[in-house]
C-alpha cells in the first residue's frame, strides 16, 4: 500500500541536529530504498530552506507506516515531529528512478485535502482535471489522490511537479480546476528536492 508521509523539522540553529543524525538518516533511507517511489526535503516557496521531509512509499499497513516514522533517526534524533501519513494512489508510473525531468529544473510539491463532504464537487469538477491534467502532463513527476484510511475514498491531492522556476509552479496551480473550483480545505505549497540517496542528477545550485 502507498503512503504520503510528511514530517516537519524542529527549530535547529545552526543544524546541529540535522549533522548529528544525517548519516543515519542517509542510512535509514537507503534501507528502503525499494520500497521508495520518491523522497526529499520539503522547502520554503523560494526553495532557500528546509521545513521537513516528504515520501511516497510502499508499505504494508499503517502500522507499518507509523512504525517507519517511528524509527526515522531524524525523529529519534529529536529534529522531526508531527508526522502526517495518508494512504495515497498513484496515478501516473514514475518513481524517482525514471520520472521525467529538466536538468536546471525546480519542483514543488502540492498536497492538497479536500473540504469535508465534497465527493460531488470533486465528481463535478473530474472532467475539466482530467483534461487540464492531460494538457500539462509532461510537468508532473508524479500525482495522485490521497485517500481516506481503508483506500475506497479520495480526501485530497498530492502531486510533484517539474517546472522552471515557482513563477511557473504557481501559473500551473492557478490553472487547476480542482482549486479554482474551490475544491479544497487546505492546500500546502512547497519547493521540494531530490534526497541525496534519491537523486538521478547531479544536484542543482
Amino acid at each position: 500500500m502507498l503512503f504520503a508521509v510528511k514530517l516537519f523539522d524542529r527549530d535547529d540553529p545552526g543544524g546541529a541536529l540535522r549533522d548529528a543524525n544525517r548519516d543515519e538518516h542517509l542510512a535509514y533511507l537507503d534501507s528502503f530504498e525499494d520500497r521508495t517511489l520518491f523522497a526529499g526535503p520539503i522547502l520554503t516557496e523560494d526553495r532557500t530552506k528546509e521545513l521537513g521531509s516528504h515520501r511516497l512509499i510502499d508499505l504494508k499497513d499503517r502500522a507499518q507506516a507509523e512504525a517507519h516514522v517511528a524509527d526515522e533517526p531524524y525523529v529519534t534524533g529529536g529534529l522531526q515531529y508531527g508526522a502526517e501519513i495518508h494512504p495515497w494512489s498513484a496515478s501516473v508510473p514514475y518513481s524517482w528512478r525514471d520520472c521525467p525531468r529538466g536538468e536546471g529544473n525546480a519542483q514543488f510539491l502540492i498536497h492538497a485535502i479536500d473540504k469535508p463532504g465534497s465527493d460531488q464537487l470533486r465528481d463535478d469538477l473530474r472532467a475539466a482535471h482530467e483534461a487540464y491534467q492531460a494538457s500539462v502532463e509532461h510537468l508532473y513527476m508524479t500525482r495522485g489522490p490521497l485517500l481516506s484510511e481503508d483506500g475506497g475514498h479520495q480526501i485530497g491531492s498530492l502531486m510533484i511537479i517539474d517546472v522552471p522556476d515557482l513563477a511557473a509552479a504557481k501559473a500551473f496551480w492557478e490553472g487547476e480546476p480542482f482549486n479554482i473550483g474551490g475544491l479544497f480545505e487546505r492546500v500546502e505549497f512547497y519547493g521540494w528536492r531530490f534526497g541525496r540517496v534519491f537523486d538521478r542528477f547531479k544536484p542543482v545550485t
